[in-house]
């Protein structure tokens, strides 16, 4: 039986994983960046965003709804496996062949081509890890998948660095990545062989297709807007710009997306969550949203604020004064990281309650303002306003599903009153911070700004002792 207890403790499990894989993938992209320049990361950072943007053709949304279906009913898990399996096989194919056809056409002559034939190898092999690990997430566990994130980026870190002392060539360097990915996929495959006796093989049952095709629509949909939602500014930066302009963006966009580690492992525990108790337990389901979504939002405002306050620190001092020009669009990007988070909440939440059509017509909606949104703003005021367009289309999207999920599942007013004293609270800690990061070395005032923040949810009873102690309690629970 899933209870509030065991959500929290498999989501933390994975959070630990994610918070070790993104802290060294952090560090790594600093230490590339810095050795690289801001032409050649924001060459490499193309490579990779323009060959992920059509991963979601490879899977057209059939691993969300190979997690759902698995988490309703394991009865026919096995058979559900190898139908979509197969059809994924053929949507790869198909989709691999459109990309390296405009690829080849559309950057003829430019150095980022070859780079993207190369990606596109490694979004093909991340396409079918993640639908190996669709089906473990749909077991209700992410014990294998966090270990398999962990290695792949003790793979890229040991391999990448090591390679660094000796080249900067930017295709060998990318290669890192088809190794590490390829690691994964053999990990998650025998793992799905070993422990859940399933084996990837092609069938064609039309009855069967017929049924996951009509499922699975919403979600491809949802994530074709979603993803060119993500990286569309990308490239009309290199569009309208140049690869240097790319390179100041993605050092912005990696310090901002860097944190969707957190709301990504607590989606990965409560999507299935979410799905079983919408099927079984409508108040346990309102209960655990609820909880979600505010506790994302606390731990979204501050650093929000935080970093705002900090961006010429970080970007001056970890990146190097190169990259002065990321940190107006790091601001301005940071900015909207409270309803990034919160809406993955949101979203989940939707997917699994059968609204799939209403967060996919939400997406459709944010992405096509997006587009609009960023062929002004970058034309107008270059990088950072690309920065502006994704945060204003961020704030749309999170009150379109806020508007939606408001309808299944009444947001409890107490929640709302909490993010507003975590909001206020913030602020009181942006003042700390501004005040001592002249006065003191500028990093310590991270944990004197963590200390203000927390002391002022303590004393609002926003946040109790009572309450983190269970908290504590459930992170470290063995079920």
């Amino acid at each position: 039986m899933l209870t509030t207890r065991k959500i929290t403790a498999n989501s933390s499990f994975f959070l630990t994983a994610l918070v070790l894989q993104k802290v060294l993938s952090f560090v790594y992209f600093t230490i590339l960046a810095r050795t690289l320049g801001a032409e050649s990361i924001g060459q490499y950072f193309f490579a990779i965003s323009f060959a992920t943007m059509f991963a979601v053709l490879m899977d057209f949304g059939l691993s969300p709804v190979l997690t759902r279906e698995v988490a309703k009913d394991d009865s026919d898990s096995k058979l559900w496996f190898k139908q979509i399996f197969s059809l994924k096989l053929i949507a790869t194919l198909a989709a691999v062949v459109f990309l390296l056809v405009l690829n080849t056409f559309v950057f003829a002559g430019d150095a980022v081509r070859e780079l993207i034939y190369l990606t596109t190898m490694i979004v093909v092999i991340d396409s079918f890890t993640l639908l190996f690990y669709a089906f473990i997430r749909g077991q209700q566990n992410l014990k294998f998948e966090a270990r398999g994130t962990i290695i792949f980026q003790l793979i890229v870190m040991t391999i990448g660095l090591t390679l660094l002392q000796f080249t900067n060539n930017l295709f060998l360097i990318i290669g890192v990545l088809f190794i590490a990915s390829l690691f994964n996929l053999i990990y998650s495959g025998l793992v799905l062989y070993f422990k859940y006796k399933v084996k990837p093989f092609f069938i064609w049952n039309r009855g069967l297709i017929k049924k996951i095709l009509w499922i699975a629509w919403p979600f491809a949909a949802a994530a074709i807007f979603a993803k060119v939602y993500a990286y569309i500014d990308t490239f009309l930066i290199k569009l309208f710009l140049d690869d240097a302009s790319v390179g100041f963006y993605s050092v912005a966009y990696k310090i901002t997306f860097a944190w969707q580690f957190i709301p990504l492992a607590f989606v990965a525990a409560l999507y299935p969550a979410f799905s079983h108790l919408f099927k079984h337990n409508r108040e346990e389901l309102k209960k655990v949203f609820n909880k979600g979504f505010a506790y994302l939002g606390f731990i979204a405002l501050p650093l929000s604020v935080g970093i705002i306050v900090l961006a010429p620190e970080i970007i001056n001092q970890v990146y190097t004064t190169e990259f002065s020009a990321a940190i107006l669009p790091l601001q301005v990007l940071i900015a909207s990281i409270a309803f990034l988070f919160m809406n993955f909440a949101l979203s989940s939440m939707l997917n699994a309650c059968d609204k799939q059509l209403v967060n996919t017509r939400n997406l459709g909606i944010t992405m096509i303002l997006n587009i609009i949104f960023n062929i002004i703003f970058i034309q107008y005021w270059g990088v950072w306003g690309a920065a502006l367009a994704s945060s204003i289309s961020t704030l749309i999207l999170f009150i379109l599903n806020l508007k939606a999920a408001n309808s299944l599942i009444k947001i409890n007013f107490q929640v709302i009153k909490s993010l507003f004293i975590a909001l206020l609270a913030s602020i009181l800690m942006a003042y700390v911070v501004i005040y001592f990061k002249d006065i003191i070395w500028w990093p310590l005032t991270i944990l004197l700004g963590g200390v203000v923040y927390f002391a002022i949810m303590f004393v609002t009873k926003t946040l109790s002792y009572k309450e983190i102690i269970y908290l504590k309690n459930s992170l470290f629970h063995k079920e």
